[in-house]
């Protein structure tokens, strides 16, 4: 049964049904009306959504939650952190989580894409989409079923990279890198170019990792999350050996770790041998497709190339296998 009574210029419905005691104050009484309607008939039909206890929480509360509980147990936690602590201080944070509309994250977006690359700005959007999902499935909060990011229009992302170090370059760049106040920084560099390894791979290496009879190395806990082992050139070996009985090394227990420094330092310090080589628009990730681009020039198959770079298909192989059609001009041209 619904009661709707004046209070001062507003009108207050307050409702109570099967136990349940439900309020709200409006601006008219046409609109207390409405409202007393529209909820009693949800209560009959047993859809009524009671967002009592969430009214209080913002949208901070919800990615501080998120940032404590979900994040650690992912590979990428540090990264994630920060940008979750960059999302904590925009003023959309404060926002209460019930009067987080799709116009005010379009708001967010159109703010954020003057300062951020498009996939940059997707990937915030990303984290409000989760963390609202996070909340009404799993933490028992109770929300609005129709998530108010799904509206949002992404970026549009140029996806296609087809960047790879040339020879001289290479040369270039390892110099430039050698004149850092970054001892490993060359070495580390020419590793990856020989042997496609991502960066979070080279770091975690450890000596006893590393099989100099059988130039191999192991790679426990990989991006997919398994053991592989990858092969390694003579160079790679030469670097490795180089620093297994150096004081560098860091101990953890019975282990030691051949390249120990951190992503940041590691980035400015490649950013920095990059502009003073004069090497464009070149990641330290483009080392794995320049390793793999060259192998596949000399004519190796998909199948060996597939054990280095261990991608289960050739759709993810061939984002990093950037051969050119000006690159197959002599081969085509050969006389048979």
């Amino acid at each position: 049964m619904a009661y709707i009574r004046k209070v001062g210029n507003k009108w207050r419905v307050e409702i109570k049904f099967n136990g349940k005691y439900i309020s709200k104050t409006l601006q008219t009484k046409g609109d207390a009306s409405k409202f007393a309607r529209e909820t009693e008939l949800k209560l009959e039909k047993d859809l009524f959504e009671d967002y009592r206890d969430s009214r209080h929480l913002t949208v901070a509360n919800l990615i501080v939650r998120y940032r404590d509980e979900i994040t650690p147990s992912k590979k990428g936690a540090r990264t994630e952190t920060y940008k979750l602590n960059f999302l904590l201080r925009q003023p959309i944070a404060r926002t209460k989580i019930l009067n987080l509309t799709t116009a005010k994250l379009i708001e967010f977006r159109n703010e954020l894409r003057r300062t951020r690359a498009p996939a940059t700005v997707n990937k915030y959007l990303h984290y409000f989409y989760t963390i609202w999902e996070t909340a009404r499935l799993n933490w028992g909060i109770i929300l609005p079923p129709n998530n108010p990011t799904a509206l949002v229009k992404k970026e549009k992302v140029m996806t296609k990279i087809d960047r790879v170090l040339t020879d001289e370059e290479e040369v270039k760049l390892l110099k430039a890198c050698k004149e850092t106040n970054l001892d490993q920084l060359s070495d580390i560099v020419e590793f990856a170019l020989q042997t496609a390894m991502r960066f979070g791979e080279i770091t975690k290496l450890q000596v006893k990792d590393i099989d100099f009879e059988r130039s191999t190395a192991k790679l426990i806990d990989t991006k997919n999350g398994e053991t592989d082992f990858v092969p390694l050139t003579r160079r790679a070996l030469d670097i490795c050996d180089k620093y297994r009985f150096k004081d560098k090394i860091l101990h953890f227990e019975n282990s030691q770790v051949l390249f120990p420094i951190h992503r940041d330092k590691f980035r400015h310090y490649f950013e920095q041998a990059c502009r003073k080589a004069g090497v464009k628009e070149f990641r330290f990730h483009d080392c794995r497709a320049t390793c793999l681009t060259r192998l596949a020039k000399q004519g190796w198959s998909i199948a060996e190339l597939s054990v280095v770079s261990r991608h289960k298909t050739w759709s993810e192989l061939k984002k990093y296998t950037r051969i050119k059609p000006i690159d197959l001009v002599a081969k085509i041209n050969e006389k048979k």
